[in-house]
């Protein structure tokens, strides 16, 4: 009964996403009851039984779908930052960047320097990548715009030595989920850029205090790999949240965004 009853609220609650806080906040309560009356007091069921299973996948879609637009889209930057970290060695290869920040000019400093062994999205069996460098989430720094490289041609191993500046204050880098995102693009003359791959960094890793300053050209500062992932954003119980509140500007336009990104990915 308690298997059926959690199967039960959980597809009533994914099939009624993007509906009001105390819709969710009331099937929370029924939730709560429901345990204790199964629990019986330590007479019934255990509470590491009943809490297993898809008692876990409705908690945490119950907790989600109550948390504003721009908390989903902070979960999932930390999602990306823990998923990053996880990366070895990837099929869609690596970005070698530098970044360093300079505390009294509140200016963060980032060098790309080069990709490695991306994937070919082009008929000659070779890309023409470029790469976006963005803060996220745009939400916490409204004023930042994107910046990218210039295009490297039909290579899969390009050199961009780039470098680009960023203000970022201590209110924002202080933030878990405040990062840098490496976009690598693969450049169509005719139709829309292919996605390639991306790459997160958390700027607790490069602005927390206390961190030695590096000299004005970097010297001090070794370069950092990341491996490039390539998964659909679409796959994230997250991007589902927040595609069904039509009526949240926020949501949609981050959705937009993902979506774009998706799409380019199916026409490889």
């Amino acid at each position: 009964m308690w298997e059926l009853l959690l199967r039960m609220i959980l597809d009533t609650v994914t099939e009624n996403r993007g509906v009001q806080v105390e819709f969710y906040n009331r099937f929370q309560y029924t939730v709560e009851t429901l345990l204790q009356f199964f629990h019986v007091k330590e007479d019934g069921l255990s509470l590491e039984d009943m809490k297993s299973g898809d008692y876990k996948v409705l908690d945490e879609e119950l907790r989600l779908n109550k948390c504003s637009s721009f908390d989903l889209i902070e979960h999932y930057y930390l999602e990306k930052i823990s998923l990053q970290k996880t990366l070895k060695h990837t099929p869609y290869g690596r970005i070698s960047v530098k970044c360093y920040y300079d505390p009294p000019e509140q200016r963060l400093t980032v060098e790309i320097l080069h990709a490695a062994d991306i994937i070919a999205l082009d008929a000659n069996g070779l890309s023409d990548p470029f790469v976006i460098v963005e803060l996220c989430p745009h939400h916490l720094f409204p004023a930042a715009k994107s910046q990218r490289t210039q295009v490297k041609l039909k290579t899969l191993h390009p050199v961009f030595d780039e470098m680009f500046y960023f203000h970022v204050s201590p209110e924002q880098y202080r933030h878990r989920y405040a990062c840098l995102t490496f976009t690598v693009m693969d450049y169509d003359w005719l139709s829309t850029n292919d996605f390639a791959g991306e790459a997160v960094a958390p700027l607790s890793d490069f602005c927390w205090p206390g961190r030695p300053n590096a000299s004005a050209a970097g010297k001090n500062v070794q370069p950092v790999i990341l491996h490039l992932s390539r998964s659909k954003p679409s796959d994230k119980p997250i991007m589902r949240m927040l595609d069904a509140r039509t009526g949240d500007r926020e949501a949609q336009e981050f959705v937009r965004r993902l979506k774009e990104i998706e799409k380019s990915m199916e026409e490889d």
